[in-house]
This record gives C-alpha cells, sequence and structure tokens, in this order.
C-alpha cells in the first residue's frame, strides 16, 4: 500500500512538473512572439520616435506661424524621419564644415545635411533651381538668393539652414514643388502620397519618377546607422500621422 501511494505521488509530481515546463514553454513562447513583433515593427524605435517628436513640439509656434492648420501634418511628415537621425554635436561639426568649405569652394567640397530636417545645401540649390526654371512656381520666387557672387549666396543660403523657421519655409515649399511636379500621378490613397513625397525628399526629387517609386518599398532607413533592423524612411513618416497628428491640430 505504501509503495502504490508513494508511486502515486511520483507520478503526480511527474505530471505536475512536466505541465509546468510545458506552460513556461508557452510562455516563453509568448514572449518571443511579442518581443520578435516588437522587433520587426516601428515600435522597435519609439525611444527615438518619442525624442525627435518632443524637439518638433517645442517648435509648434513656430510652426503654426509658418504653417496652415489643414496642412501642417502632412508637410511636417515629410520630413520628420530625418528628426531620429538628429543630433546636436554632429549638426555642429557638419554645420561648421559647410560654413567654411560650402560657402567656399560649393557643394562637391561640402554637402553636410543641416538642423532638425537634415537639409543638405544641394537640396535647396536643386529647389531654387526648380523653382528657377518653372514660371507656375513663380510665386515661391522669394525663397530664391539674390546675391552679387555665389560665395556670398552660399552663406546666405547656410544661415537660413541654421535657422528653424527657414526650414519649415523649405520644408513647405518642397511640398508645394512636389504637388506641381508629381500631379499626373494617380495616388489611390493619401498614404500613398505621403509616402512618395517623403521618398523623394529622402532620396532626391531630382531623381527620376521610376527611381523614387522603386526606392519607396526599400527598407533602408534606420535611426541608429550602425543598427541592422531597418524600415523604409516613409513608414515613420505615416506612423508620425497615425501617432501625433493630433498634437498639430489643435
Amino acid at each position: 500500500m505504501k509503495k502504490l501511494i508513494i508511486i502515486s505521488c511520483l507520478f503526480l509530481v511527474t505530471v505536475s512538473f512536466t505541465l509546468n515546463r510545458s506552460l513556461d514553454a508557452k510562455d516563453n513562447l509568448k514572449i518571443k512572439s511579442s518581443s520578435n513583433l516588437q522587433n520587426e515593427s516601428i515600435e522597435y524605435y519609439r525611444k527615438e520616435i518619442n525624442r525627435a517628436f518632443s524637439l518638433l513640439k517645442k517648435q509648434k509656434k513656430n510652426i503654426d506661424l509658418e504653417l496652415n492648420k489643414s496642412e501642417k501634418v502632412h508637410v511636417l511628415s515629410v520630413a520628420f524621419p530625418e528628426m531620429l537621425r538628429y543630433d546636436s554635436y554632429s549638426d555642429y561639426l557638419e554645420t561648421s564644415s559647410n560654413r567654411v568649405l560650402y560657402v567656399n569652394e560649393g557643394k562637391n567640397a561640402s554637402d553636410f545635411s543641416t538642423g532638425y530636417f537634415q537639409m543638405k545645401p544641394s537640396f535647396i540649390e536643386d529647389l531654387e533651381n526648380y523653382i528657377a526654371n518653372n514660371e507656375s512656381l513663380k510665386q515661391y520666387n522669394w525663397i530664391l538668393i539674390q546675391k552679387k557672387n555665389e560665395i556670398e549666396a552660399r552663406k546666405e543660403r547656410i544661415n537660413r539652414l541654421e535657422n528653424f523657421q527657414w526650414q519649415l519655409r523649405y520644408l513647405k515649399v518642397f511640398w508645394y514643388v512636389a504637388e506641381y511636379k508629381y500631379q499626373n500621378i494617380d495616388f489611390k490613397t493619401t498614404e500613398d502620397k505621403i509616402r512618395f513625397f517623403a521618398t523623394a525628399y529622402n532620396y532626391g526629387f531630382a531623381k527620376p519618377e521610376k527611381e523614387i517609386t522603386k526606392y519607396q518599398s526599400a527598407k533602408k532607413f534606420s535611426p541608429r546607422e550602425t543598427n541592422t533592423k531597418k524600415f523604409a524612411f516613409a513608414d515613420f513618416s505615416i506612423d508620425f500621422i497615425k501617432t501625433y497628428s493630433h498634437f498639430f491640430k489643435q
């Protein structure tokens, strides 16, 4: 009888241990699955995204001053992913290089990204040239720099790029240029339009339309340049609209 009781106890212990291991395995699987889902989604970078939003939030007065209520969220979304890579120390070094090399020798000598929206001098030059050569966009001629020589013009360009309010103005003009340049594209949804415009901003709106279309699905962008987890640039634009747009609609 004692032997039977002992055997029964051992059996119950074994069954209990097996069930616990099975439950632990399921729990671990759930944790790993949840972790994998997060790693595979944009939530992996939520810390960087929130930091970038905090920087932008502090500029709300300038944003309200420069952008219309109906357009501000979409316009900001185009350049928002660049803010994830903004670093004040790196920005200081790169702007210093532009101040010396770009001003004196041009974009082939120095063409570093500047400011929250990481705008390059070459991007502004492309924007100016496109407007100067399109009569339909003459209402935006106010961004063109009227200087006696190219060095003075480049100096003024860098001064503007160091100013957030001017970056907002350039971003707004870029949006209008994109609407004009890509007016023949039949975007099925607003999200499709944002994805294309954001990709054109990042990849280069002077590039061929087919290249921009192809590049918009390329998972090559990461807030951490050394990290292997990459997403399409416009993924962060769409996340910005879905997550933070309410703040700028106030």
